[in-house]
């Protein structure tokens, strides 16, 4: 009924198991190893490759970068690790394998060789280089694979530290096939900020990307993108849109740009007053922003952005007299030394043209973007606010039913 086991499928089954390949990274590299000359072994050489060296400037692994068209026709990317391995037998090479943890930050040692300098981080090498570029008086890094794994880089040189996050720019919209929020520049500016106050980092400072992307320069002239910022832009793509260290200065000391790191609140901005209406601003780190959804006219595709108008202004209360007259806002301006100061806006301002309330704004240290999209964004802004807080204003110093009015306090009755 069945034929008998012939002598070579015995011998086939008696044989030892073929042993799998060892990859296993020599850290750090021997100063005996050949330089690194590895190949893809589909995609060739490597477009570019950048070091990583540990705190005693000893080569630990390469991070290779390969540049090539996909199956679709469109340019893309493939970004791999690069060890000098252990390969068993007595034999070594280098092979695409990651770099062990706990990984060094890019340039580590002229992060330790300057301990008075900022830190900026971003992610990954290629915008590490256009970051150098661009901030030439910081020391710029990036931890090893990017947004993938920060966690499992050291970010201990960074305590006592000002730093400097710049993330990726997320496209407003984006959700995955569950209908999830997607914004992976936020995940990773978040992940590395709980990293660097746990290495115990002095002071952390966001640049948000959007700052520098609603700009081009054409012709040594600065103009307004007129298109929705693309997704995952980062400070590469500002070098190429001809951004350079000395206008990326100007800018950020005209836009105040350099905020305390915040995590915002997912859609905490895009709040329904009860009204229908759902208002379309959020305060993000760079000052406030609103949506904007536009069209294609011949697919009908709906993109949304979120445009910088001025920086931070927050509508903190609604403001009117005893007898429900007098109706305004209470304003919340943080200047660029950072101090807060509180004007009480009447909402007849709004009344005009709008000019008189700017004056006051801009006079209190607020910065605006230019032109008619700022100035309409802002007078919509201020007037659609629908504050919880509600608070009065007198017009003199006394007793007001149980409180006591003075020019710069309120002392309540049994409070002393």
């Amino acid at each position: 009924m069945f034929a008998p086991i012939s002598d070579e499928e015995t011998a086939a089954v008696q044989a030892p198991a073929r042993k799998a390949s060892t990859k296993t990274p020599i850290f750090p590299v021997p100063e005996t190893a050949p330089p690194m000359t590895f190949k893809h072994p589909k995609l060739g050489v490597p477009s570019q490759s950048w070091p990583y060296r540990d705190g005693e400037d000893q080569l630990v692994g390469y991070v290779c970068r390969w540049d090539f068209i996909g199956a679709d026709g469109e340019p893309t990317k493939e970004i791999l690790p690069v060890t000098y391995c252990d390969l068993g037998n007595g034999r070594a090479g280098w092979r695409s394998k990651g770099i062990p943890a706990p990984r060094p930050l890019f340039a580590l040692p002229a992060i330790l060789a300057n301990p008075e300098c900022i830190v900026l981080i971003v992610e990954g090498e290629k915008t590490r280089d256009a970051a150098r570029d661009l901030f030439p008086e910081a020391v710029a890094t990036t931890p090893a694979h990017g947004a993938k794994s920060p966690h499992l880089t050291d970010f201990s040189p960074l305590a006592g530290r000002t730093v400097i996050i710049v993330p990726d720019y997320d496209e407003p919209g984006r959700t995955n096939d569950k209908g999830h929020a997607l914004h992976p520049g936020k995940d990773f500016g978040d992940k590395v900020l709980e990293l660097a106050q746990a290495a115990g980092a002095s002071q952390v400072l966001r640049l948000a990307p959007a700052i520098f992307a609603t700009w081009k320069w054409l012709d040594g002239q600065r103009v307004v993108r007129g298109e929705p910022i693309p997704d995952g832009w980062d400070l590469a793509d500002a070098i190429e849109e001809g951004w350079t260290a000395e206008t990326v200065a100007a800018l950020i000391a005209e836009m105040d740009a350099l905020q305390p790191y915040r995590i915002e609140e997912e859609n905490e901005a895009e709040a329904d007053t009860g009204e229908g209406y759902v208002w379309p601003f959020r305060l993000a780190h760079s000052g406030v922003e609103k949506r904007v959804e536009r069209a294609d006219r011949e697919t009908g595709t709906v993109t949304v952005e979120w445009k910088w108008f001025c920086s931070a202004l927050e509508v903190g209360a609604e403001t009117r007299s005893a007898e429900g007259e007098e109706w305004g806002r209470l304003l919340r301006v943080t200047d660029r030394d950072n101090r807060v100061k509180d004007w009480g806006m009447p909402m007849a301002m709004l009344a005009g043209d709008g000019t008189s309330y700017r004056e006051r704004l801009l006079s209190l240290g607020l910065v605006m973007a230019p032109g008619k999209f700022a100035r309409d964004a802002l007078h919509e802004y201020i007037s659609t606010a629908r504050p919880k807080t509600k608070a009065r204003c007198v017009g003199r110093v006394g007793w007001h039913l149980r409180a006591f009015a003075l020019s710069n306090q309120t002392v309540e009755q049994g409070h002393g």
